[in-house]
């Protein structure tokens, strides 16, 4: 529960702040990073989180079709 509440209240306040993507991962890393890096495929999950998070603050409650496109989209936006 603490791990939910920790990646999804940082994001939606950005999300429903107008923030970016990016913005919401930094906010997210910053709250989790210190609780869960150590956790087994933590690196690897979180992007997956915390995008699904920003859609569901967003309104988006159907979850989108995860492309290699969107995929390229999220890394581009996490990473620039």
């Amino acid at each position: 529960l603490d791990f939910l509440r920790s990646t999804y209240r940082p994001v939606a306040r950005i999300a429903r702040g107008g923030g970016s993507l990016k913005q919401a991962w930094d906010a997210a890393r910053a709250e989790c990073d210190p609780k869960f890096s150590s956790y087994a495929i933590y690196e690897h999950c979180l992007p997956f989180n915390v995008a699904r998070a920003y859609d569901e603050a967003l309104g988006i409650d159907t979850p989108r079709i995860w492309t290699a496109e969107r995929d390229r989209e999220m890394w581009d936006r996490l990473q620039g």
